[in-house]
């Protein structure tokens, strides 16, 4: 009965209980703002575990990619998800041709400065027309942050601004760009592939 109640309100109480698959705050943001359908292709640049992209190929009938960060990681990943295509590859040089992906998804922490101009421009290079890039940057709110700092009470690094990503989405070509808070404590910014 519980299934019937969130299918006809959109309603998810105890996560998604449609894929059983548990993910991350940061996860249920991108999957959530994903614009994705069966046989779109989808490339997870952070590849740290499964969940995004098993959430994704139970949901939909979909061609599924990831990258790790090292050889060990991307073999047990593999192994994991047997379907899917995931390698070890730097970010800024992703291993597939242009053009190929209906979507893309990156996790960066609060104070990651993984995300360049030349992260973004490779991100848009392997982007179909009309694709759909997503970055989720897991941290403090920056209204709370600046609270903090008045306060004295911040951790002292610096944090990934929202106003700098989407300018960054800008320059590297990215249309229709936004920036949300899509769940407590997690940022969204989305960009689309126009040309």
């Amino acid at each position: 009965m519980l299934d019937r109640v969130q299918g006809r309100t959109g309603l998810r109480i105890f996560g998604d209980t449609t894929t059983g698959v548990k993910l991350s705050g940061a996860q249920k943001a991108l999957a959530q703002w994903s614009v994705v359908d069966d046989y779109n292709t989808v490339l997870d640049m952070s590849c740290k575990d499964t969940g995004l992209l098993r959430h994704l190929t139970q949901k939909f009938s979909l061609r599924a990619c990831g990258i790790a960060q090292e050889n060990e990681d991307a073999r047990m990943l593999r192994e994991a998800l047997p379907d899917a295509e995931i390698f070890c590859a730097r970010k800024e040089d992703i291993p597939w041709r242009d053009e190929s992906f209906d979507a893309v998804f990156l996790q960066i922490d609060k104070n990651d400065a993984d995300c360049g101009t030349a992260l973004l421009k490779e991100a848009l290079r392997v982007l179909k027309p009309c694709g759909q890039l997503l970055i989720s940057v897991a941290g403090m709110p920056e209204v709370l942050r600046r609270a903090a700092d008045f306060l004295g009470i911040s951790d002292g690094e610096e944090h990934v601004r929202p106003r700098d990503l989407l300018k960054s989405m800008e320059e590297a070509g990215f249309g229709d760009i936004s920036y949300r808070l899509a769940r407590p404590f997690v940022g969204l910014a989305m960009g689309w592939k126009w040309q």
